[in-house]
């Protein structure tokens, strides 16, 4: 007897996953897709007479557009957004960090939890003294000798040496060479490419609860929208927008596949 099947109960979506259309090499692929959308529009040319009633219309064209969110912020799709690569440290390729530390004044120097890195030298060109708030104070230049107003610096010991008669906590913005961190840049040259996006969707069947089936809808030409909203609270969920785009040279004109397989 043959597979067939009409009503599909949709139970959630598994995985998004985009793949270079040059190489065939993933891109990236996120686990966690929730409101996921797709709309399907068209355009069309009213054909008119001479008052202006409608005798027919023609199509002229179908779109089709795809959105959706992350439950989590990825940082592979953030990357694509910004049409770049994630950068990832490694002990021979470090990355610049930025970094904060609060320090305790003692015996009139305070010690960095990390070699600071920069123009030799000027490693460090500020401290501040922090305020019982926790907001910033006094600031302090670097010299080449402690005085009321300037500070020291060794970086190859991450000591500073604090101005005369400073004394509590101070605060320090630096940066130094991680070896174990990530790097997502966003230039304002670079924009996302396009590529051919799998998505899965789990689901059964309305007449055989016990079987579950997993729809495949393929989207040979797939481009991420630039326009997109990242949040920073807790329950926000990373937002993603891609626009399905014809192959120029296909007679089709293929917009996407759906595939159910038992």
């Amino acid at each position: 007897m043959s597979f067939d099947l009409n009503n599909f109960v949709i139970d959630r979506v598994r995985r998004g996953t985009m793949f270079s259309d040059t190489t065939g090499e993933v891109l990236w692929s996120i686990t966690q897709v929730k409101d996921a959308s797709l709309k399907m529009s068209g355009e069309t040319v009213d054909a008119t007479d001479a008052i202006g009633s409608i005798i027919t219309q023609f199509d002229r064209a179908k779109n089709a557009e795809f959105t959706g969110s992350n439950a989590l912020w990825d940082l592979g799709l953030s990357a694509a957004q910004f049409g770049s690569k994630k950068e990832v440290a490694s002990t021979g390729n470090t990355i610049s960090t930025p970094a904060y530390a609060q320090l305790t004044v003692s015996g009139g120097k305070v010690v960095l939890p990390r070699i600071p890195v920069g123009t030799t030298g000027s490693e460090i060109k500020y401290i501040y003294g922090l305020n019982g708030d926790s907001t910033l104070g006094t600031k302090y230049s670097l010299g080449t000798t402690i005085s009321a107003t300037e500070f020291t610096l060794n970086a190859a010991t991450k000591t500073i040496t604090v101005p005369t008669g400073v004394t509590g906590d101070i605060a320090v913005f630096y940066e130094y060479a991680a070896t174990e961190a990530i790097k997502l840049q966003n230039n304002a040259v670079d924009f996302p490419t396009a590529g051919r996006f799998v998505l899965e969707v789990i689901g059964k069947d309305t007449c055989d609860q016990s079987a579950t089936y997993v729809a495949m809808v393929v989207f040979p030409k797939a481009k991420l929208k630039i326009d997109s909203d990242l949040g920073f609270q807790t329950d926000s969920a990373h937002s993603f927008t891609m626009t399905m785009m014809q192959d120029y040279c296909d007679l089709q004109k293929n917009l996407f596949n759906i595939y159910i397989a038992k």
